[in-house]
């Protein structure tokens, strides 16, 4: 502890760790947080460790597959609004 302030009370919210309260430095510089101090919990057990991260790659998955649907989406529309221009200079 370099600035010599309490570490803070806090709640890991992704990845297998996902629900664990820590001990975590409060002061963030230039961006940086310093992590870490000390688990307050126990670790989960190793089953649920692996159904969490079984979950969150679903999670990942699920996003890049909207993201994916997105782009195909952008494409669609961008021809179809080529094809309507086309259509409407045709007919002026």
């Amino acid at each position: 502890m370099m600035h010599r302030q309490r570490p803070k009370e806090m709640v890991a919210f992704e990845g297998t760790l996902i629900g664990r309260r820590f001990l975590g430095c409060s002061v963030q510089e230039e961006g940086v947080n310093f992590g870490v101090v000390e688990w307050m919990d126990a670790p989960w057990l190793e089953i649920l460790q692996r159904c969490l991260a079984r979950i969150w790659d679903m999670y990942y998955e699920h996003n890049l597959g909207r993201v994916k649907d997105k782009q195909t989406h952008d494409k669609e529309v961008g021809k179809l609004k080529k094809e309507t221009d086309f259509l409407a200079d045709s007919y002026n």
